[in-house]
């Protein structure tokens, strides 16, 4: 059988698989879920479980760990970033309940964020656009375990909306086998596809209306993946660092500039609030659906502009000047009046 036959068979596995788990854990399992409650800072006007991410990242271990034991690569480093998903997974569980602090899980998220790194390590040179910066040794590994933090946060922030998360995280995924294959890595070019079909099987049923919500336990366990996949794709086979700024763009771009503005007004960055893009679209009177929709469609753009990048296709830049035209565009329509000034719609999700 070809890689391209074994890669679509767990493609298609991968998304039937979390598909039946999450409807097993809404059939009758509720004990392993959250509730999530509507109040003030909401976008939905009614009560849904919460905690589905759990069948992903049930399934992304599972053939990790099924990877791992076929291929014979039972590398030492393999058990740190498995073991890391998984304390990340069990963070996100905790939180669900309200059974940890903020300040518990970070520190919990910079530990397993140093370990990773200093195993892997860091990177010692900055490329993106042609550009070759190198990086001193500390700095490589102070700027990976903060970014493996920040992207594991970042998606956590970017779960409040049906579909916001699972669908950009399914055409990431699979741009990442792409790049994994092109690279020769065929553990994480099968593993991708994995995930990718898993964020399509759990999408299904958080299309809007939601069924369920992904919870922390899978936001947070998919931002620590994603910023784990740009380390090895980095360290170890020398992708630009720039194609993974621009494949993960939208999240960084809404996360960022949201919370920058929020402290340079003067309010508390850290509190849950209501103020990024996605969120100011949606109380302005899109449907869930579009702005999910208008989601993967910027990822998937996203995804070409990083694959230029990526796979050394121009030396000069256009991917980041493409994508920040891009960038720009999406910003000056969501800014606009209208949506600035939270001109909401009653809607239900």
């Amino acid at each position: 059988m070809s890689d391209y036959a074994i890669g679509l068979l767990i493609l298609a596995a991968a998304g039937g698989i979390t598909y039946l788990l999450v409807r097993w854990l809404l059939m009758g399992n509720q004990k392993l879920l959250a509730v999530d409650r509507p109040n003030e800072r909401s976008l939905h006007a009614r009560v849904v479980p919460r905690g589905g991410g759990l069948a992903v990242v049930g399934v992304i271990a599972l053939l990790w760990v099924t990877l791992s034991v076929v291929s014979g690569d039972q590398q030492l480093i393999h058990v740190i970033l498995f073991g890391g998903l998984v304390a990340v997974c069990g963070v996100g569980f905790a939180d669900d309940r309200d059974r940890i602090s903020a300040i518990g899980r970070l520190i919990i998220e910079l530990l397993v964020a140093l370990l990773v790194v200093l195993s892997v390590g860091g990177p010692l040179t900055f490329s993106a656009g042609g550009l070759q910066v190198p990086i001193p040794g500390w700095l490589g590994i102070t700027c990976a375990a903060f970014g493996i933090v920040w992207m594991t946060n970042l998606y956590n922030f970017m779960d409040g909306a049906d579909g916001m998360v699972a669908g950009p995280s399914a055409m990431v995924a699979f741009c990442l086998a792409v790049w994994f294959f092109n690279v020769e890595d065929f553990v994480f070019f099968y593993l991708n596809l994995g995930v990718a079909g898993s964020c399509v099987g759990f999408l299904i049923l958080n299309w809007s209306p939601a069924k369920i919500f992904m919870g922390d336990v899978g936001s947070l366990a998919l931002g620590y993946y994603f910023a784990v996949m740009a380390l090895i794709g980095v360290v170890e086979h020398d992708l630009s660092i720039g194609a993974f700024i621009i494949l993960y763009g939208l999240f960084l771009v809404d996360t960022s500039v949201t919370l920058f503005r929020r402290m340079m007004t003067g309010k508390r960055w850290w509190e849950a609030h209501t103020e990024h893009y996605y969120q100011r679209a949606i109380r302005a009177g899109f449907t869930h659906a579009q702005v999910a929709a208008g989601a993967i469609i910027l990822t998937a753009l996203a995804v070409v502009f990083a694959s230029i990048e990526a796979l050394g296709a121009t030396s000069n830049g256009i991917p980041f000047l493409l994508f920040g035209v891009l960038i720009l565009i999406v910003g000056r329509v969501l800014s606009r009046p209208g949506i600035r000034g939270d001109l909401t719609r009653d809607r239900s999700r």
